[in-house]
């Protein structure tokens, strides 16, 4: 499988070393619970603005937002290209008094559920979302 990081060089300072490994190894784990092979993956890293412009052009939708994805599947093959603010996941991790690594694999979390069809459009289906997550950080952890 192949991850790109774009722009990594404006949170890489943030992380740790084995982040990388780490996001590999869930994101393998996430698409082989969901019966997809792996494809190419591009997560871009974005300030506020770019990120808003991108809800806006493609989403039409206006207000800021921490993760966007957009998603492909191909002869079982997941094409996915997400793309985060860093500054908003800075924000998040403060605000939820947790460790920025935490939140940044929250977010690739979040975005390859979506890529493999999950929603958050309502709250039992925001909860639903939560609980896998917590499920594959804490899988990461152990």
């Amino acid at each position: 499988m192949a991850i790109i990081f774009n722009n990594f060089n404006k949170i890489s300072s943030l992380l740790p070393d084995n982040f990388y490994n780490n996001i590999k190894n869930i994101i393998s784990k996430i698409l082989s619970d969901y019966r997809f092979k792996e494809g190419k993956i591009a997560i871009n890293w974005l300030n506020d603005n770019e990120l808003l412009e991108i809800n806006k052009n493609f989403l039409t939708h206006d207000y800021y937002t921490d993760v966007i994805c957009f998603s492909e599947i191909k002869d079982d093959y997941l094409f996915a290209e997400l793309f985060i603010s860093y500054e908003r996941l800075i924000e998040n991790a403060d605000i939820l008094n947790q460790p920025t690594n935490e939140e940044a694999m929250r977010l690739i979390i979040h975005g390859i559920l979506h890529s493999c069809g999950e929603n958050d459009s309502d709250d039992i289906s925001k909860e639903d979302m939560r609980v896998k997550e917590d499920f594959y950080i804490t899988y990461l952890k152990n």
